[in-house]
């Protein structure tokens, strides 16, 4: 079978869209099956991925984010000739934001189509840019075959801007790549206890909360190291409000390559999320939970529902530090319960291994090739 992927947005964005479509154009490839993606343009080519950049990516700011909305020029004919060529089976387009991309894919391709929405968008301005732009998307729209939503939180959110029905199927990892066995970092096998965060440095993560509750902490547990994983606007001011606190142990990775990820996780010894909304799913907390690490996270809808089903691992209120600092502390304070919980979430994370995600889509795939 072909798969083509269709991302409204460019590949070199740092992004749990774009993650899951890699992780699932690896896992078909490496099942005997073809796979291409057409992208906005945008950063540069990975040698392990065949992308098909079709015009520009205009940057887009709303939701305490950023995104990317590709313009695309290309003349009928043109898209008409390169679908032919390409002859997928299937087009699986990620959340389709543009109706100049993926509108215009959509309506000239024969292939059987699917939808999966991946991202939660509280109501607001940028959901009603969204909304806005479905609107001109009715035709398109109209041609998927099966939609797929990341989570009950991100079919919601395809619910409201797109309408349909949607089966959840959740993302996916690596989960022989992310392992606690792995060989930690160099710098970070000193005998600190390291508290982690990995993600964008932006506005919704919420990381000046975890910033806050680790100062609550510093002389109670002299130990304690937070390393902070990730690039973003933010970052400058979270360096500064370090600085401001006086905190001596918080150390600032930048942008980490995916290729460094996992051994990053095995050097920890907890995980902390603290993003405050518009988390859908939270395929950084599944990646922490394969390298066998407890997790504190915010409770936002995504969060909440994804680690409901994990007990052991703690959830607080979001943007509320003096809850983050006692959650993590009881933690810190409790190693031995602290590990079992990692072991634990090791163990669970199977059940999100590209192996069994990535049945679960090929069985939605096969079912409306069937039904065409």
């Amino acid at each position: 079978m072909k798969i083509g992927f269709l991302i409204d947005d460019h590949m070199a964005r740092p992004g749990g869209v774009q993650e899951y479509v890699r992780g699932l154009y690896r896992y078909l490839r490496a099942n005997g099956h073809e796979a291409v993606i057409f992208t906005s343009g945008g950063g540069q080519p990975e040698d392990d991925l065949r992308l098909i950049p079709l015009g520009a990516a205009l940057p887009l700011s709303g939701s305490g984010s950023t995104t990317s909305i590709p313009l695309t020029t290309a003349a009928p004919a043109h898209l008409r000739r390169l679908l032919a060529r390409e002859n997928c089976d299937v087009l699986h387009v990620m959340a389709p934001y543009s109706p100049t991309l993926s509108g215009r894919l959509l309506v000239q391709s024969r292939a059987a189509h699917v939808m999966t929405f991946l991202v939660a968008i509280e109501p607001g301005p940028y959901r009603t840019v969204l909304g806005s732009l479905a609107r001109l998307q009715r035709r398109s729209l109209s041609r998927f075959h099966a939609r797929i939503g990341l989570s009950a939180t991100a079919a919601e959110t395809g619910r409201a801007l797109y309408g349909g029905t949607y089966e959840v199927i959740p993302g996916g990892v690596d989960t022989e790549q992310f392992a606690p066995e792995l060989e930690p970092l160099p710098q970070l096998r000193d005998g600190h206890t390291n508290l982690l965060y990995v993600g964008r440095l932006e506005q919704r993560k919420g990381v000046a909360h975890l910033v806050r509750a680790f100062a609550r902490l510093q002389n109670q547990y002299p130990q304690l190291r937070l390393v902070i994983g990730g690039d973003g606007p933010e970052r400058a001011v979270l360096e500064q409000q370090a600085r401001e606190l006086g905190l001596e142990r918080v150390l600032f990775l930048g942008y980490v390559p995916a290729a460094d990820l996992p051994r990053l996780f095995a050097s920890a010894d907890l995980f902390c999320a603290p993003a405050t909304y518009a988390e859908s799913f939270g395929i950084v907390l599944i990646e922490a939970m394969a390298a066998g690490l407890p997790i504190v996270a915010a409770a936002n809808a995504g969060y909440a529902g994804l680690l409901a089903a994990h007990p052991g691992n703690l959830l607080v209120p979001p943007g509320d530090d003096r809850a983050m600092a006692g959650a993590i502390a009881a933690l810190v304070a409790q190693p031995d319960y602290a590990r079992a919980i990692g072991r634990r979430n090791h163990e669970a994370a199977r059940r999100y291994s590209w192996g069994s995600v990535g049945q679960a889509i090929m069985a939605v795939y096969e079912r409306i090739v069937a039904e065409r």
